[in-house]
């Protein structure tokens, strides 16, 4: 997965992600699922979903992530709300409408569960851990295929759903506020204030707003990318204690979530949803001395992996780092006129072209070309068992062919 584009995914993953509390467990957890320990096929009942997950040179344990469900009485709500709503046509045909992940269609009950929503169980004993979190990203991105998933594991699978829009509209339930009396809450109580996604805040943002100052001991500063950042003066800040990084480190990371979202403001750019990207993405604009061990260990990566990931960023940015680990059904006829391109270029002709997921591979010539979710080829070439980023991308098969050819005439023997 590149990246999170169904509205019905990323509230998923936001509850996911602030309910495992870790992003070390997350990126431990997308390693996994990215290199295939996570099944395709997941148990997935209301309330609850679960996979044997099997993480790399270990044994595979039982992980599970239980979703409160909603209750009868929110379940009449939201019903009635939907029914009355623009979106019933589309809910009957199984579709679910991106806008109804906006409680303010569905009664002001969310569909979407929140962390507080979410439990996690594992053999390991540990939850929520690695594997958990695996099955979280693998939840992620069977919801990016199929959005009803989210109503069936919240208590209402299509049919129920189906059965209560076309019912008679009953009276509705009487909400807390409509009682004389304080009643018990059937869910956690939320927040004070509606939840609201940060995307969400983003974009009714209202630019005629003054900005406020900025504090005496901060200093707006233009850095060598030309982003705006804050930057403390670290003179005034002691270290901070072990295990946190220094405070250059600090300094660095603060400065490079400023570029981000000055890159947001600017041309409206989306932030990383990889996290096992996003780190990378920093690791690379580290000197290479500190490009350390402990990095590759709380990705849980080998140390080559993540060496090769950071050369796939330093060729083609993050489109590199994703075509570099992530595999995923592209079209057929796309992939046979690939082949039908490089075919001119090929060395040894007589040997098959292997044609999957969305790569075409000559294994006689030790070359992949890879179609990305940008439509540009990523070519790679053999490294001992691996494959590896070769050259920046290309806009057609041929070129990339020609580029992977190219490096490894080049390459130091």
């Amino acid at each position: 997965m590149t990246g999170i584009t169904s509205p019905w995914a990323l509230v998923w993953a936001v509850a996911h992600k602030q309910a495992t509390r870790s992003d070390v467990i997350l990126q431990q957890g997308h390693t996994i699922h990215a290199g295939g320990g996570v099944p395709a096929a997941l148990s997935t009942e209301p309330g609850q979903v679960s996979a044997e997950v099997t993480p790399r040179h270990a044994e595979p344990v039982r992980a599970v992530i239980r979703i409160a469900l909603l209750s009868p009485d929110e379940q009449q709500i939201i019903a009635a709300a939907l029914a009355a709503g623009p979106h019933k046509p589309a809910l009957l045909k199984g579709q679910r409408p991106a806008a109804l992940t906006d409680p303010a269609h569905t009664g002001d009950i969310p569909i979407a569960p929140r962390a507080e929503h979410l439990s996690f169980a594992c053999d390991c004993g540990q939850a929520p851990c690695r594997h958990t979190a695996a099955l979280g990203h693998a939840l992620t991105q069977r919801l990016q295929a199929n959005p009803s998933l989210m109503t069936t594991l919240r208590g209402l699978p299509h049919r129920h759903l189906t059965g209560l829009l076309q019912a008679p509209a009953p009276a509705a339930p009487a909400t807390p506020a409509q009682h004389d009396k304080p009643c018990t809450p059937t869910r956690p109580p939320r927040p004070a204030g509606p939840h609201v996604a940060a995307h969400q805040a983003y974009r009714g943002y209202d630019p005629s707003v003054p900005p406020q100052p900025v504090p005496a001991r901060e200093t707006a500063v233009d850095s060598s990318d030309g982003a705006r950042s804050a930057q403390f003066a670290d003179a005034e800040l002691p270290e901070p204690p072990a295990p946190a990084p220094p405070l250059r480190l600090l300094s660095h990371l603060t400065a490079e979530a400023a570029r981000q979202a000055q890159q947001v403001l600017d041309d409206g750019a989306l932030f990383e949803t990889d996290p096992v990207a996003d780190a990378v993405r920093l690791i690379a604009s580290l000197p290479a001395a500190e490009r350390a061990e402990i990095v590759a260990y709380r990705l849980d990566m080998e140390l080559h992996t993540l060496r090769s990931l950071v050369a796939a960023y330093d060729l083609a940015g993050t489109p590199g780092i994703h075509a570099a680990r992530h595999l995923y059904p592209d079209d057929p006829q796309v992939l046979q006129q690939a082949a039908a391109a490089i075919a001119p270029l090929r060395p040894d002709p007589a040997v098959p072209l292997s044609i999957a997921d969305n790569h075409v591979t000559d294994p006689a010539a030790g070359i992949e070309i890879r179609h990305g979710q940008d439509s540009r080829w990523y070519p790679f070439a053999t490294a001992g068992h691996d494959w590896q980023l070769v050259a920046s991308a290309s806009d057609d098969p041929h070129s990339a062919y020609q580029s992977a050819l190219t490096a490894l005439r080049t390459r130091p023997r």
